[in-house]
């Protein structure tokens, strides 16, 4: 319909209405269909991967998995522990909430082993829901977060993983269709304030990790967060294979760069991962080997180098099997870019 064919029925539609009242309700305003309104944001631009700045900074990237952690029991051989990691060829570990019942001694211990064989343990993961619907439930886990907070205090360590959490009655990782509501927004918001209020005085911040369906799930939304919390301990632990979706699956490249450019220096330190969509007519993803999925690790690896110093990236959601194939396409990945895995 040209654009005075569109103009003259309206005039026609309102002339037959006038008198019956409901013409101010009819409207023939002309449009034009750009490619943007039916090509949707999961079609990149075709030259993307050739726009790439694949640079490498001059900062290592330490490289540690979840099947190689440090995790604390009783009578402990720090040692052994330490070496175990090492021998599998990372250099960097994290722990969980076990370490709240460490001894001092057990402390000093760890740090000296750590010194001597230069292993980086760099922070305690706990996924917990912070949001929980029950109030009674969510003020016991606010609790464990606040001793998550301490523990790591005691270890010398400079942050934390956390998230916001869901709606939903159980775990943090579970979607509901209250996640992305306001109020659920301003209840993530003032209980993330409560932590911080609960460990004023410490140096230990919150690395806040995304999650797909949650409402931490996309770089802007981490952004938000630290503004309307105010408080430069909310930073955060990136992720951005946890927030794919099918408008970001294929785009993954504009995903980093948006990350790394919003968030800077704030980031913690990195996950490290991949998903496959599944062939299937309703969208599902499923995680894959690092590389065989569509996360753009050029970029990502060289980003990393750019910061100004050293950050862990950390291999996750694998079966242990598949760790050595996943660690060595980074590695490979890394050496082609001028990329230097710290060893």
């Amino acid at each position: 319909m040209s654009r005075r064919t569109a103009l003259g029925v309206g005039a026609t539609a309102a002339g037959l209405t006038a008198g019956s009242g409901i013409g101010s309700q009819v409207h023939a305003v002309p449009f034009t269909v750009k490619e943007s309104d039916y090509l949707y944001p999961w079609s990149p631009p075709e030259d993307v991967l050739d726009r790439r700045n694949l640079t490498p900074g001059n900062t290592a990237i330490r490289l540690s998995c979840t099947d190689h952690g440090l995790q604390y029991e009783p009578g402990i051989d720090m040692e052994t522990s330490v070496r175990a990691v090492l021998e599998a060829g990372y250099t960097a570990a994290e722990g969980s909430e076990s370490w709240k019942q460490a001894s001092d001694s057990e402390i000093r211990d760890l740090k000296t082993v750590l010194r001597e064989h230069d292993l980086m343990f760099y922070t305690l993961h706990m996924c917990i829901n912070n949001i929980h619907p029950d109030p009674a439930e969510r003020q016991k886990n606010l609790k464990r977060v606040a001793e998550l907070v301490a523990a790591a205090d005691r270890l010398g360590l400079d942050f934390i993983v956390s998230h916001t959490g869901s709606c939903f009655p159980g775990a943090a990782t579970i979607p509901h269709r209250d996640n992305w509501s306001a109020k659920t927004w301003k209840t993530s918001v003032e209980l993330m304030k409560q932590i911080l209020r609960d460990t004023a005085g410490s140096h230990v911040s919150l690395g806040i990790e995304a999650i797909n369906v949650c409402n931490i799930n996309n770089p802007r939304a981490h952004i938000k967060l630290r503004e309307d919390v105010g408080d430069p301990r909310i930073k955060v632990t990136l992720d951005p294979q946890n927030m794919l979706n099918i408008t970001t699956y294929y785009r993954s490249t504009e995903l980093v760069n948006e990350c790394f450019d919003l968030f800077g220096e704030d980031i913690c330190y990195a996950h490290c991962k991949d998903v496959k969509i599944r062939d299937e007519m309703l969208p599902s993803f499923e995680w894959v080997v690092v590389g065989t999925g569509t996360m753009d690790y050029e970029t990502y690896l060289v980003r990393l180098s750019r910061l100004m110093r050293t950050r862990v990236l950390m291999l996750e959601f694998l079966p242990s099997e598949k760790y050595p194939e996943a660690k060595r396409y980074v590695e490979e990945t890394a050496k082609k870019l001028g990329v230097r895995i710290y060893s």
